[in-house]
């Protein structure tokens, strides 16, 4: 069993003894040991929670992050990568084994009051699949002048929209744009449907005007 010694005069005490037996001081190495596995103590517990903090929060937080850059980084790249162009020319159809489509005619139309005028555009819209519709909206034409200014429709015929059902065609649908007298047309741009076989980048047409 160990014992204690007093620092006062020298005495041997038992070792659960709190003041020595030969002149009354205090014994002080019990509680020094205390004190010392107390600090062990809260150095382990505090080791234990950073480790956890680091494992638990830190780790997956960092990860997070670096996906979220990732993920930032590649939707920045699919930005700036222009869609696919197609050149047509009028009278002509393009398209794939989704769709298809053609610009039927393209003539100007009547002046309005304010120095702008009319210019018509005649287009034939196929679906092509056997199942499945799809979708397409005015504002998926767009008319460009020599100058790079763009225009859009007023609908196509009296809707914003027409849902083509499989193999459904719309034949001489028009649209009417409203441009400056003065303009020159260019091209009729065509952005393809949204469709489960067409999305992310969807590839344009244009028709030449």
């Amino acid at each position: 069993m160990a014992a204690k010694r007093c620092q006062k005069c020298g005495s041997t005490n038992p070792r659960y003894f709190t003041h020595c037996v030969e002149c009354g001081a205090k014994l002080e190495e019990g509680a020094k040991k205390a004190g010392n596995t107390l600090a062990y103590v809260k150095t382990g517990l505090i080791l234990c929670l950073a480790v956890v903090i680091i494992v638990f929060i830190v780790l997956p937080v960092y990860q997070h992050s670096l996906l979220i850059g990732k993920n930032a980084s590649a939707a920045l790249s699919a930005e700036q990568t222009p869609p696919p162009r197609i050149e047509s020319a009028v009278g002509r159809m393009v398209g794939n084994d989704d769709f298809q489509i053609s610009v039927n005619s393209a003539r100007n139309g009547d002046d309005t009051f304010n120095a702008n005028r009319f210019f018509l555009v005649s287009v034939t819209m196929k679906n092509i699949r056997s199942t499945g519709n799809i979708s397409v909206y005015s504002n998926d034409f767009t008319l460009v002048d020599t100058d790079g200014s763009s225009y859009a429709p007023y609908g196509i015929g009296s809707k914003v929209m027409y849902n083509l059902g499989p193999s459904q065609q719309v034949s001489g649908a028009e649209m009417t744009f409203v441009i400056p007298q003065k303009a020159s047309v260019k091209e009729i741009v065509f952005t393809y449907p949204g469709t489960s076989a067409l999305s992310g980048n969807r590839p344009v047409v244009a028709f030449a005007i």
